[in-house]
């Protein structure tokens, strides 16, 4: 009888734990950020997506909602939003991406390790230009939000160029980077923010030591997920909307942020 009883306890443990991590894996989290920037005349609001690798989200509709709700003035994608370029994952990701420009807002992408290091990557770049996606490889676009001017900058992510980068005193300045750690190894500091994915924000966390291993971070990693103060600026490292390998996560859900640039410093 105690082990039949252990057995029953060890299988409902082991179905709880598939149940959580399906969850973790499938059922995407909004994050609201606040992020603040003395520059800023008015708020502006981003949703940055990450890290989707051809993924199947199980509350889409919700998810797009919460998007549409948000009302961000632009949209910024930053990189591995499929997870390999075959047939199927590219579909995968072009039916997500339809029903996210479906909500008609400006939309801007960069590539990251899994789109330029694996095959058709120029079909993907062709199937977003037709939804309206400006993909930014190392390139610029300068537009405004209210009174405020945005330069906003894509980075390759295995070639990465800064000649088109032209950064302004009385504009927000930002930087999308697939991994965070290029730019700081580069030594830039005339950005006043970066918006970066690669990380999955260690995918999977503990309490109080927060991520084990990242991608580009290695063990124990600094910069897993959050906001962190760098030089001058700021960076901002969203911890995916997918898996990669496997679906797996703990204490750490997919998601995708909803961001708002205001007015002010963090003290």
């Amino acid at each position: 009888m105690n082990k039949r009883k252990i057995g029953l306890g060890l299988l409902g443990a082991g179905l709880g734990l598939g149940y959580y991590i399906n969850r973790q894996c499938f059922y995407a989290k909004e994050k609201r950020v606040t992020l603040y920037s003395k520059k800023a005349k008015s708020p502006i609001r981003i949703t940055q997506i990450s890290d989707f690798h051809s993924n199947v989200l199980a509350n889409l509709g919700e998810v797009l909602g919460k998007i549409k709700d948000f009302n961000p003035h632009f949209i910024i994608l930053t990189g591995d939003i499929i997870d390999y370029g075959t047939e199927r994952k590219i579909e995968r990701s072009v039916f997500f991406l339809r029903h996210l420009m479906s909500l008609g807002f400006p939309c801007y992408y960069i590539s990251g390790n899994h789109e330029e290091a694996g095959p058709n990557l120029d079909v993907f770049a062709r199937e977003i230009k037709k939804l309206g996606i400006v993909y930014l490889f190392n390139d610029q676009r300068s537009f405004y939000v209210g009174e405020n001017k945005i330069n906003l900058y894509g980075l390759g992510h295995y070639a990465r160029f800064y000649e088109k980068y032209k950064p302004e005193n009385d504009s927000i300045n930002i930087i999308l980077s697939h991994l965070s750690r290029d730019v700081r190894a580069e030594g830039l500091s005339d950005f006043d923010f970066i918006f970066s994915g690669h990380t999955h924000g260690g995918q999977v966390r503990l309490p109080l030591i927060g991520a084990l291993i990242s991608p580009g971070e290695g063990f124990l990693p600094d910069y897993d997920s959050g906001v962190f103060s760098y030089k001058n600026g700021i960076i901002y490292v969203d911890s995916g909307l997918g898996n990669t390998f496997l679906p797996l996560r703990f204490l750490n859900p997919i998601g995708y942020s909803n961001i708002t640039i205001t007015n002010g410093s963090v003290v």
